[in-house]
């Protein structure tokens, strides 16, 4: 009895909610682009930047080594503060584990 009771209630929340949302739902329907249509520029983008990049290291007349050297630094310079960040971390749950 109690347990068709919640159910009762739980369906009855969702179908409120539902409701509720729906005016939300069809507006981003029918004016912001589905996700193909994001995905696909995204795609776009990265053609457009892989075809600028040889461009732009042909017209400055970058050499393999500062190329490299800029490749390391880029490397470095973004993994490495996710990496100490991801030690606070686990640190951090280690202590909440520990304690």
């Amino acid at each position: 009895m109690i347990n068709s009771l919640i159910t009762e209630v739980i369906k009855f929340v969702i179908h409120s909610i539902n409701l509720l949302l729906k005016p939300i739902d069809l507006f981003i329907e029918k004016f912001l682009p589905d996700l193909s249509n994001g995905l696909s520029y995204i795609g776009g983008f990265f053609n457009w930047l892989s075809d600028l990049i040889p461009w732009g290291v042909s017209y400055f007349g970058l050499h393999r080594e500062i190329l490299s050297l800029i490749v390391a630094y880029l490397t470095f310079k973004l993994t490495v503060p996710v990496l100490v960040y991801g030690i606070k971390i686990a640190i951090k749950w280690y202590n909440a584990l520990k304690t």
